[in-house]
């Protein structure tokens, strides 16, 4: 049965495009729509009630990132997201995310250290309460303030291209168990090493980090083996 979407809500419209790219790229990584299957603008456009410009515009990113490809004669089609797509997303996420602790130990501010250690008690015990959503959501959060204390916008920018995926294999992530509890641990030790400033074991921690997490991704995720 072919996968249909649902109209777009009003106050989404304010980020149109933003919009139907996101829920393209979801339907694609949830495997709503399968490889091989045609992306066809008008009936897109149609079911979520946009115009063809957005969704137009939105297969042109999705190009851009591998998740469709244009077949002459055929028209746009799902590429679908391997395992080894996922890899290479995991291997560049814990490059950059070292890199970025570590050079935020140099710059993080007291009072960043402190929202951090915050959050880390918050995402606790949102998810002992089995608010797994509001837990992810601070998940987030706690990732967003070290990357913005790095003060690297260009990293930042790289960093923001992986967004959704990341937030994606977190979730996923997240669901093996004793895997929240040791997130605890190393969000910890990665905030010590924040607040001595000490960049080499900032980076140690942050790619322990992310390592840990891909493993437990790896260990949990939804494709066929």
């Amino acid at each position: 049965m072919e996968y249909r979407f649902s109209p777009i809500k009003f106050d989404d419209m304010g980020h149109i495009r933003d919009s139907v790219f996101s829920i393209l790229r979801d339907a694609i990584l949830d495997k709503k729509l399968a490889p091989g299957q045609r992306l066809v603008e008008r009936n897109i456009a149609e079911q979520l009630g946009v115009s063809r410009t957005p969704v137009r515009e939105a297969i042109r990113k999705l190009e851009l990132e591998r998740l469709v490809t244009h077949i002459p004669r055929k028209g746009v089609v799902v590429s679908g997201f391997t395992k080894a797509d996922i890899i290479e997303i995991l291997l560049i996420r814990a490059s950059l995310e070292a890199l970025i602790c570590s050079i935020a130990a140099t710059k993080i501010k007291p009072k960043e250290v402190e929202r951090l250690e915050l959050l880390v008690k918050e995402i606790s015990d949102e998810h002992g309460r089995g608010n797994f959503k509001k837990s992810n959501q601070l998940n987030d959060k706690f990732h967003e303030i070290v990357y913005r204390a790095a003060e690297s916008p260009r990293l930042y920018n790289l960093f923001n291209m992986l967004r959704e995926y990341i937030t994606k294999f977190t979730q996923v992530a997240y669901s093996k168990p004793g895997r929240p509890e040791e997130v605890w641990t190393e969000h910890n030790e990665i905030i010590e090493a924040l607040r001595n400033h000490d960049s080499t074991l900032a980076e140690v921690a942050a790619k322990r980090h992310v390592e840990n997490s891909s493993k437990a991704f790896l260990e949990m995720a939804f494709w066929e083996k």
